[in-house]
């Protein structure tokens, strides 16, 4: 059962996410700021993580170009979401995440985007 850390201030969207991520099979952990997130990761140590833009505690840009240079995480697919879309090729290619979800987003979309980066980890490993 592979192991998702979603980091979002949206305490209920982190519950939302959780719930349906469980339902499909997934363990999760949800933070809704990045100190107790980056102590999670090293704790669950994920096969994921989901990363909102704008948290507590840093930027998710940043968050994710530190999870991305960092020896011990660098590994860990990052898929960002945010409410403005217009960052997804930021997000990708100068702060190094794997993927972009806009927000509003539907479950399936998700699940899809989430399956499909495991899915090309696991071929890359």
């Amino acid at each position: 059962m592979p192991r998702i850390l979603i980091i979002d201030d949206d305490k209920d969207l982190l519950t939302v996410v959780q719930a349906f991520l469980l339902k499909e099979g997934f363990e999760t952990y949800g933070f809704s700021n990045w100190k107790s997130a980056w102590e999670g990761i090293k704790i669950y140590e994920p096969q994921l993580i989901l990363l909102d833009v704008f948290i507590p505690g840093t930027d998710g840009l940043d968050a994710c170009k530190k999870l991305k240079s960092s020896y011990f995480t660098r590994h860990i697919p990052v898929i960002v979401f945010s409410s403005y879309p217009n960052m997804a090729e930021t997000a990708i290619y100068e702060f190094g995440a794997d993927d972009f979800i806009a927000k509003p987003f539907e479950v399936n979309e998700i699940i899809k985007k989430i399956s499909h980066t495991l899915s090309r980890k696991s071929i890359s490993a």
